[in-house]
């Protein structure tokens, strides 16, 4: 995985994603349990939450990914960090 070629800026991303994803994978299960066990319980809020924590963490990533691309460009470095 190379992590000791990554800046810390890198890990702490990567570190970020991997526990808000991994919260987001074990609240989608939770979600599914509760619905398999008791389907008139009102999960629709949870399910609401989790897609909008979702999609800023989707757009937090594409703009971290953009803003490093315009760097590298700005640096006159190809985008693959070569």
């Amino acid at each position: 995985m190379r992590l000791r070629e990554r800046s810390a800026t890198d890990l702490v991303v990567l570190g970020i994603t991997f526990i808000v994803g991994t919260l987001l994978i074990l609240t989608a299960l939770a979600v599914v349990l509760i619905e398999l066990i008791h389907p008139e319980t009102d999960t629709d809020a949870l399910i609401q939450v989790e897609s909008e924590i979702l999609a800023v963490l989707v757009g937090a990533l594409v703009g971290f990914i953009g803003g490093r691309s315009v760097g590298r460009a700005e640096a006159g470095r190809p985008p693959n960090g070569q």
